[in-house]
């Protein structure tokens, strides 16, 4: 997180983003409001992402129960 090399699966829900809305926010560093889970126990909440500061994005669609 803050200042710190960090992986971090989040799972989004609500609309999707493409694989080129992820590539423009991180190419403009852009912050963005998301609505993710961390866990599959977590219930939803938002999370700022600076995706200025994400040098990879792996992008896989998920299944409830995974």
């Amino acid at each position: 997180m803050a200042g710190q090399p960090h992986d971090l699966m989040l799972r989004v829900h609500g609309a999707q983003p493409t694989e080129d809305d992820v590539a423009a926010w991180m190419s403009e560093g852009s912050v963005i409001r998301l609505e993710v889970t961390e866990t599959a126990n977590r219930a939803p909440h938002t999370m700022l992402v600076n995706f200025g500061g994400v040098v990879f994005a792996w992008i896989v669609p998920f299944k409830s129960g995974q």
